[in-house]
C-alpha cells in the first residue's frame, strides 16, 4: 500500500484522493490529471506544464549529453544541484561519479587544496595527500554550486584546469588527470558580475554562456503548485516521524480548497526549499491539534488555513533574531538590537554584530552583495561580508535554510 495525499475538493469532500510514492520506488501517479500523462513527469523529476519548464527540459535533453562545460542559474531553492544529479548527470552517459560541492562553504583559504588537491604537508593541518573533486569527479561530472564565491586567484587557476584537463596539487609538481564534465551554477548574475569586474571573463566564456539553463521559480510555475504541494505533503509523510498511532500507509493529507488557494497565491521565495520546509511544520503543526478523523479506514489529517495562516505570516519575521528594524532618515536603515552582558567588550560587539548582520540578511533575502553595498558603499565585495559572518560563527546555509522555513527556533 502506498501512502495518499489529497485535496479536498468543494463538490465532492474526500472524494479527490492522489496517490504518492511507494518508499523505495520512483515517483508514481502524482495527480489524476497526470496518471497517463508522461510529458508531466520523468523519473525523479516533475516537469508539469509551464512553458518555462517546458523550455528548461528542451534545452537539457540537447545540453545533457554535450562534454562542454553547463551553467546553471536560478533562485536559491529552485532545485539546481537537483537538477545535476537527476537529470544533467544521470543522461550524460558518464561512467564516473557525479561529485557535488558548495563553494558557499568552504573557506578561501582551503579552497585551492578543496578543488585541486594536496600534497601531505603542503599546507598547515595537511596530514594525508588529498586529492581534490576534480580528481574525485574524473571520467564523471563536478557539480561546482556557488562558482561566482570563488577568489580572482582561484578563478585563474580553475581556468587552467577546464582548459588543460589536468590538475597539480598544492606542494607537488605530478601532473593528475582530471576531465569532468563541470556543471556550474549560480543564484547570481555572472554576466553582470563580469562587467563589475568580479568574475574573469575569460572563465565565463569557458563556462559556455551561450548555452546556460535557468531553473523557473515556483513563481513562475502556478499552474504546477498544486501537484508540487501534493509532492511537498506527501514527502514530509514519507520521511516522518510521524506520532505513535499513525502509520505512513494509513495516513492521508488533506488540504482545503481555500488554503490550497492561499498556498498556490504565495510567491515562494525560498522555491522548493521553503514549501518543503512549509509541508514538515505543517503536517507536525496540524498532527498535534488533530481530532482523530478518518475515512475508508485512514486517518485523516487536514492542513486548515489557520495553520497555513500561521506559518506564512511567520515567514516575514526574521527568525532567531533579537534584532528588528525600525523607522530612520531616509536612505538609513536602523536596527533595533538587544544589548546583552558579556565577558568582555569584544564578546558583546560580537553579540551585537551579529544581530545587525543578521537582520540585515534577512532584510536583503540572503544576498551577500547587496549587504555589502549597504554597509560598504557600490562595488563592495561580498566576500567581506562572508568573511566577517564566518569570524563571527554565522553560517550562510544555516540562515539561508530558516529564511526559506521561517521556522522560530
Amino acid at each position: 500500500m502506498t501512502s495518499l495525499l489529497a485535496i479536498q475538493d468543494s463538490t465532492a469532500e474526500l472524494q479527490r484522493r492522489v496517490p504518492h510514492l511507494d518508499p523505495v520506488g520512483p515517483l508514481d501517479d502524482v495527480c489524476e490529471g497526470a496518471n497517463d500523462d508522461q510529458s508531466v513527469r520523468e523519473g525523479q523529476v516533475f516537469w508539469g506544464r509551464s512553458s518555462a519548464m517546458a523550455e528548461l527540459r528542451r534545452r537539457i535533453a540537447v545540453l545533457a549529453r554535450s562534454p562542454l562545460p553547463l551553467l546553471v542559474e536560478g533562485e536559491t531553492g529552485t532545485g539546481k544541484s537537483f537538477l545535476a544529479e537527476h537529470v544533467i548527470h544521470a543522461r550524460s552517459g558518464a561512467k564516473g561519479p557525479l561529485v557535488v560541492t558548495d563553494l558557499s562553504t568552504i573557506p578561501d583559504s582551503l579552497m585551492p587544496a578543496h578543488l585541486f588537491g594536496a600534497r601531505r604537508g603542503s599546507y598547515t593541518g595537511s596530514v594525508d595527500d588529498q586529492p581534490g573533486v576534480f580528481e574525485q569527479a574524473h571520467g564523471g561530472t563536478l557539480f561546482l554550486d556557488e562558482i561566482a564565491n570563488l577568489e580572482p586567484d582561484t578563478q585563474r587557476r580553475l581556468l587552467l584546469v577546464l582548459e588543460r584537463g589536468v590538475v597539480t596539487r598544492l606542494g607537488d609538481c605530478r601532473a593528475r588527470p582530471a576531465a569532468p564534465r563541470v556543471v556550474a551554477a549560480t543564484n547570481l548574475d555572472l554576466a553582470q558580475l563580469v562587467r563589475e569586474g568580479r568574475f574573469r571573463h575569460d572563465l565565463y566564456m569557458r563556462l559556455n554562456p551561450a548555452t546556460r539553463v535557468r531553473v523557473p521559480t515556483l513563481r513562475e510555475r502556478k499552474d504546477d503548485l498544486p501537484d508540487l504541494i501534493r509532492f511537498a505533503f506527501a514527502e514530509a509523510v514519507r520521511r516522518g516521524p510521524l506520532p505513535a498511532g499513525y502509520g505512513r500507509d494509513a495516513l492521508a493529507v488533506f488540504v482545503p480548497e481555500r488554503a490550497l488557494q492561499r498556498l498556490v497565491s504565495y510567491p515562494w521565495p525560498g522555491n522548493h526549499r521553503e514549501l518543503r520546509h512549509f509541508a514538515v511544520n505543517a503536517l507536525v503543526f496540524s498532527l498535534a491539534t488533530d481530532r482523530g478523523n478518518s475515512h475508508a479506514g485512514r486517518a485523516i489529517v487536514t492542513i486548515d488555513q489557520a495553520v497555513v495562516d500561521q506559518l506564512l505570516e511567520n515567514v516575514s519575521a526574521p527568525p532567531g533574531s533579537s534584532a528588528t528594524a525600525v523607522a530612520g532618515a531616509p536612505g538609513e536603515r536602523r536596527i533595533e538590537v538587544a544589548v546583552r552582558a558579556g565577558g568582555t567588550f569584544a564578546e558583546i560587539s560580537a553579540d551585537v554584530e551579529r544581530q545587525y548582520l543578521t537582520a540585515l540578511f534577512h532584510a536583503h533575502g540572503g544576498n551577500l552583495d547587496r549587504i555589502a553595498v549597504e554597509l560598504f558603499g557600490p562595488g563592495a565585495n561580498r566576500r567581506k561580508v562572508h568573511l566577517r559572518m564566518n569570524q563571527l560563527g554565522l553560517r550562510v546555509r544555516g540562515l539561508r535554510g530558516e529564511l526559506s522555513s521561517g521556522a522560530t527556533r
